[in-house]
């Protein structure tokens, strides 16, 4: 994208300092007019899963299972992170949300300052994350999207040092806390093949001394955690964090294109229609996992993973779209694309949405039936978004395979 700068003053080194305490201050401003406004309005500004979140915490507090609560169905250590909201202040969670967005802008800026871009570019590249209506919206209201943001970049950064073991550690906390990253183990292993460019399709995938280090890191964060919980909780747990999110099958209205099949399908009781969903999604993330998996253009492999992973899910809600967002400004230095192509793909993106919004609205509060002006909108908007995943991927400039070029052993 056309993202140079005139002049210094986004290139000095305060300057990431102080735009990180003006986001902070804006969704500060956000979460205490969000109380206000609950208070005042029927339609409350608060996510509800942010209740959950805290009746979970409840439980925990008084030595329950965060699982008591109906609907938790995270990992349990979400709530543990939570308990300030009983024993000080309700609002402590989304001011915790609020920090881990601006956490997510700093590794942004630092990654994009290790893969060569000026201090002026990487503030900027951050702006596309700390100042997004939408991701200010999703955290101050009380989700938690902010945690798994820090957790991938962490996972990128330390691939990006050659960490690999810390890397692979951060990496199995990611899929602990939510189990789509998994996707990402695809790129990250490959990445590391030590003559990627070189070698047959069969031996790429053959094991060394860097990949065993991502792996067992990544199996020592993720069984760990995931053991402490079954330790803890029991087979509710494993129930509700893992396998619900295995076999859901979600018929309320939603953005994906497969909602109106899963409604009127429910009735029906097909088998196996709901597992037949993930074939398209599977076979185009290990394509494009496997195709852009040299270790300069992981980040923009995971990107598309994740756009594609969201576009085809049987689920989509507004917060998964933070999922690939927070990739966005680390790929954005690397795509030919003029500031004014990129804003119209903004504007169709937004149309696209908003255009759904109505004929939900009418649903969802005024009980009209408008089930199929909303499946042609989740058919439109799919169309918006694997069109706006092209212009991406033909813009994308990938940086020649030289990552191996030296004979050393990946650390």
């Amino acid at each position: 994208m056309a993202l140079g700068v005139r002049g210094s003053r986004f290139g000095s080194t305060e300057a990431i300092q102080i735009h990180l305490f003006l986001g902070f201050l804006v969704r500060f401003m956000f979460i205490v007019y969000g109380e206000h406004h609950d208070k005042t309005n029927v339609l409350k500004y608060t996510d509800v899963d942010y209740h959950v979140f805290t009746d979970a915490a409840y439980e925990v507090a008084n030595e329950g299972s965060p699982f008591n609560r109906h609907t938790y169905r995270y990992t349990p250590f979400l709530a543990w992170m939570l308990l300030p909201n009983i024993y000080f202040n309700f609002m402590f969670g989304k001011l915790l949300f609020s920090f881990f967005d601006c956490v997510a802008s700093k590794l942004m800026y630092q990654l994009l300052l290790r893969d060569g871009q000026s201090k002026a570019t990487a503030v900027k590249c951050s702006f596309l994350w700390l100042y997004n209506p939408l991701v200010i919206g999703v955290s101050t209201r009380g989700s938690a999207e902010a945690v798994m943001a820090v957790l991938v970049l962490l996972t990128l950064y330390m691939l990006r040092l050659r960490l690999t073991l810390l890397s692979g550690f951060f990496l199995g906390l990611s899929v602990h806390f939510k189990l789509y990253s998994v996707i990402y183990t695809l790129p990250m292993y490959l990445s590391l093949t030590s003559h990627h460019h070189q070698d047959s399709v069969w031996r790429q995938f053959l094991p060394n001394y860097g990949k065993a280090r991502l792996a067992i890191g990544a199996m020592i964060s993720f069984f760990g955690m995931t053991g402490l919980g079954f330790f803890l909780y029991g087979e509710q747990y494993i129930e509700e964090a893992f396998l619900y999110h295995l076999s859901r099958t979600d018929t309320r209205h939603n953005f994906s294109i497969y909602f109106y099949l899963l409604y009127i399908g429910s009735d029906f009781h097909i088998p196996g229609l709901s597992i037949a969903t993930f074939g398209p999604q599977l076979l185009l993330v290990i394509a494009l996992g496997y195709k852009f998996s040299n270790r300069l253009d992981v980040p923009f492999a995971i990107f598309t993973q994740t756009v594609v992973f969201v576009t085809f899910n049987k689920v989509v809600t507004s917060q998964y779209f933070l999922w690939y967002l927070v990739l966005l400004p680390v790929i954005a230095p690397r795509l030919a694309m003029t500031w004014q192509k990129g804003v119209l793909l903004t504007i169709l993106w937004v149309a696209a949405q908003v255009s759904w919004l109505l004929p939900a609205y009418l649903l969802e509060f005024h009980a009209i039936n408008a089930f199929i002006p909303i499946w042609l909108e989740s058919i439109a908007f799919f169309c918006c978004n694997v069109g706006i995943l092209m212009a991406f991927i033909s813009s994308y400039i990938a940086i020649p395979n030289i990552h191996h070029q030296n004979s050393r052993k990946n650390r």
